[in-house]
């Protein structure tokens, strides 16, 4: 559905990317990924044909987005950062005068703003002005803008930022209804919600491919789970025989700023260690505040991505 073949685009003699391949099917959500200036904002807007490559070519169904653009763009729902509206129109007048630019006959449009408003929670505020929205709120207007034609890609610039938890909810809730059918393409710093929504999460860094890696393959590298243990009234020597006995030869111990001893190992039973680990604790009377089993989060594994301080496979090579 959506291939990216060796794309680059500069602004004068700065490339802003450089030689982006990669191939998206639907039912793909897709979560863009890297710092500020990586290109990601660049990349949605040459896929929604706002700009075009410098060198390279992306298809959309097979259809060039240089050549037929405007097809293109029949094909495509795009949300842009700013998530720009017309504040002086009430949510019902927006999306239906956005559903009949975009093409839709009158009969469709009554039908469709009707089935979006309702799975965006919009229904309480199709009479209320633009302008007096909560910024979550505005988010949702802005994507079920983007869905009104039934896309076949749907691009999204960054529509988690600065928005609460539930609003979070809302949107993860309505992108993943739309990504059953379509190629969907987030971008964004909220770790969190697209860890929980995208299946597949392309990292860019420099304007080139980082990382390309499909929900499975991160998960299978999170690592093992371990221990953690705070522990008062010991010794070092005597918390790392502790750890001996229940196998970690390697186990961290680090002094706290308020005297209490923080253990922690590796360990694949880490949740039917923690009733042994009180047991020895209480046993030689020691003092225990705590003790949990810790499993890496893929939130995590995303940060060091972005942040360069995890080695990643080699990006994927567009089919």
């Amino acid at each position: 559905m959506l291939q990216v073949d060796q794309v680059t685009r500069c602004y004068g003699r700065r490339a802003v990317l450089r030689d982006v391949a990669f191939a998206a099917a639907p039912g793909e959500i897709v979560g863009l990924l890297g710092p500020n200036g990586a290109g990601k904002t660049t990349l949605l807007r040459l896929l929604a044909c706002y700009l075009q490559p410098t060198a390279g070519a992306i298809r959309v169904n097979g259809l060039d987005t240089f050549r037929d653009s405007l097809a293109v763009r029949r094909l495509a729902g795009y949300q842009p950062e700013r998530c720009p509206l017309h504040d002086e129109m009430t949510v019902g007048e927006y999306l239906r005068f956005r559903a009949r630019i975009k093409g839709l006959s009158f009969l469709r449009v009554r039908r469709r703003v009707r089935e979006l408003t309702g799975q965006a929670g919009l229904d309480d505020v199709r009479g209320r002005l633009i302008g007096g929205l909560s910024l979550g709120c505005r988010r949702r207007v802005g994507v079920t803008d983007a869905l009104l034609s039934d896309p076949r890609l749907l691009l999204l610039d960054d529509p988690f930022a600065g928005v609460d938890a539930e609003e979070v909810r809302r949107l993860a809730a309505l992108i993943a209804g739309a990504g059953r059918h379509a190629v969907v393409v987030v971008s964004g710093h909220a770790l969190a919600a697209l860890a929980g929504l995208c299946t597949r999460f392309l990292v860019l860094r420099d304007g080139a491919v980082a990382a390309d890696c499909h929900r499975h393959d991160l998960q299978a590298r999170l690592g093992a789970a371990g221990v953690s243990a705070e522990i008062a009234g010991t010794s070092e020597a005597a918390l790392r025989k502790l750890a001996a006995r229940f196998g970690a030869a390697a186990a961290a111990v680090e002094l706290l700023d308020d005297g209490w001893w923080r253990m922690s190992w590796s360990a694949p039973d880490a949740d039917d260690r923690r009733d042994a680990i009180s047991a020895e604790v209480v046993r030689h009377g020691w003092r225990l505040r705590s003790v949990q089993a810790t499993v890496p989060a893929l939130e995590t594994v995303l940060a060091d991505l972005v942040a360069g301080r995890r080695a990643a496979a080699p990006p994927r090579e567009a089919a």
